[in-house]
This record gives C-alpha cells, structure tokens and sequence, in this order.
C-alpha cells in the first residue's frame, strides 16, 4: 500500500514538472507546442546513455556509454533538451505562430521518433534503454524505500520549478510574455522583438521538460520509442488547460488531477472484455473532461491571476466609472 501512495507522487510530480514547463511556453506565451514530449524524451535517453556505462550485451548498441553519477546524467538531460528546443525555436517557432506553428512542432515528433526508432546505434531502436541505474545505485534499499528516494528528489526539484515558474509570472518579463501573447503586433510596436523572450521560455520549458525526464527514465529504469507516442502531448495540454493554462498552481492541479486521478479511475472502469482497453479509456475519460472544461469553464480550474484580478478589481473600477451599466 505504500508502494502505491508512493507511485502515484512520483509519477505525479515528474508529470507536474513537464505541465510547469509547458505552462511556460503556452500558457505565460501562447507558443502551441505539440511535441513537448518529444524534449522529455530526449532527457530522458542523455541521461540513461551518460549514467548506464558501456553496453556488454550482444545485439544492445547505444551511443556514449558513460558512467557519470546520476545528478550529472540529469543536468545534462536537461541542457541537451533545452539545446535542442533552441534549435527547433530557430527553424519554426520564430517565423511561425498558431496552427502553422503547431502543424510543425507535430512534425518535429514524428522526425524525431522515427530517427531513434529506425537508427539502432544511437538509442538501440524500437527496444529502447533498460537496465538504467537507479539513483540510489547499489543501495540494499526495499521498493518503497527506492520510491521514496525518488519522491524526495522529484518534489524538492518541483516545487524549485514552480518557484521559478513563479517568479517569471510577476516579473517584467513576464508581463512581457503576456503582452506579446495578447496581441504580439502592438508589442513590436513599443519597441520589444517578441522572438527574444519567447526563446528564452521556450528553453526554460524545454529545460524542465528533459530534467523531468531524467527522473522519469531513473524511476522506471528504461526508456523506448513507444513512450513518447504524440497522444502523451494531447494528454499534458489537456491536463494544463484543465487545470488552468496560465497559472502555475493549475499546471500542477491539472498534472495529479486529470493524468494522475483520471489514469487511477480508468483502471476500475469495465474493459469489456479486454484488460488492454484501459489505455483508450484512460484517453476517452481525459478527452470527455477537456470537452466540458471548455465549454462550462474555458479559463480552467485555476485561472490565470490576471484574469481573476480583471474580474474583481477592474470590473469593479468599471461600474464606478460608468453606474448602472453592466462591463462589457
């Protein structure tokens, strides 16, 4: 029973991670990124190849092959993904915005899955990493122990991004970030280039989306081709914009709630007959919630502080301004 307490906030706080940074790109900047997975991924084998040492089994053949201690395969799995994100900013996000943005971003994924799926030498193909060490190493440490290892490292590692994330929000900058998500013309217009800013979130998030990552392949020990499919970007946007796009407490209500909560619900629900059935209702339950957040409450659970400030403070100002008739 521990063990299944303890499951559940790991993988709650490593997904909490990735919904945090990809708050920071589409809800503090509106940049629509369908293959953030695809950044978790890549920390996700920097740091297993960088921390599992060389392959001595036949037929298994990856690239690098170190043996550096854990932290340090975890940083790099993180600067790796944030490298990478720049260079997908460079050649799409800059000169892209909306749909055709999030056409393309679908298109990186699919590049990227089929290189490490087909090209064997550089991530062992379709079977992927396993045997990854765990953080604690060779520690005679029981499940649970090793899981609660992992919550600590996971949660302390949270609650520095949601500081961070925090932080950017009630910055300038973040309010540079939300004015050009606005309305990006008018904020050229003052004299601020909109790409600049929206690179350096972009990397923020792709940074945390690797290191989320890393602690992803150090729990579960392995790592395929099959664990970053597209429908697990689906499932962290929806988990965002339920939760509340915007709002650094909604991305992490959003993660535990809606991935963590409704994947938990969907395995008491009935297969019909078939056990492999709970993965298409785990997706239904997710999609039936997104569907009536949307329609009863678009800003999502938590909304966004400035929205919340719009309503009480500014509205009010407004009847003041204008008695007896209602704000537009």
């Amino acid at each position: 029973m521990l063990f299944f307490f303890t499951d559940l906030l790991v993988l709650g706080c490593i997904t909490s991670i990735m919904v945090v940074g990809l708050n920071l790109q589409y809800g503090y900047t509106g940049l629509l990124n369908f293959a953030f997975y695809m950044y978790v991924a890549i920390g996700a084998y920097i740091a297993g190849v960088t921390t599992m040492g060389p392959t001595t089994l036949p037929g298994v053949t990856y690239i690098l092959g170190w043996s550096l201690p854990w932290y340090v395969g975890l940083l790099l799995g993180g600067v790796v993904a944030a490298i990478a994100g720049a260079i997908v900013f460079a050649f799409t996000v800059r000169r892209l915005r909306s749909d055709y943005l999030a056409i393309v971003t679908v298109a990186a994924a699919f590049i990227v899955y089929n290189v490490i799926n087909s090209f064997v030498p550089l991530f062992d193909g379709a079977t992927g990493l396993f045997n990854v060490p765990l953080i604690t190493g060779n520690a005679n440490l029981s499940t649970e122990q090793e899981s609660l290892v992992v919550l600590l490292v996971s949660a302390v590692i949270l609650v520095l991004f949601v500081w961070i994330s925090m932080r950017i929000f009630r910055s300038p900058f973040g309010r540079l970030l939300r004015a050009i998500r606005e309305d990006e013309a008018v904020t050229s217009a003052f004299g601020h280039a909109s790409w600049r800013p929206q690179l350096w979130v972009f990397v923020i998030g792709c940074f945390m989306a690797g290191i989320a990552g890393g602690l992803f392949i150090f729990y579960i020990t392995a790592w395929s081709p099959s664990a970053f499919l597209p429908l697990e970007s689906f499932f962290l946007l929806a988990a965002l914009i339920i939760g509340g796009s915007g709002n650094y407490w909604g991305a992490v209500f959003g993660a535990f709630v809606v991935i963590e909560g409704l994947a938990e619900l969907s395995r008491y629900a009935p297969t019909f007959g078939n056990e492999a059935d709970a993965g298409a209702i785990r997706a239904i339950i997710i999609g039936v919630a997104l569907i009536l957040v949307l329609r009863y409450r678009p800003e999502g659970i938590f909304p966004e502080r400035w929205l919340k400030w719009y309503r009480t403070t500014a509205s009010a100002a407004r009847k003041r301004v204008l008695p007896g008739r209602e704000p537009s």
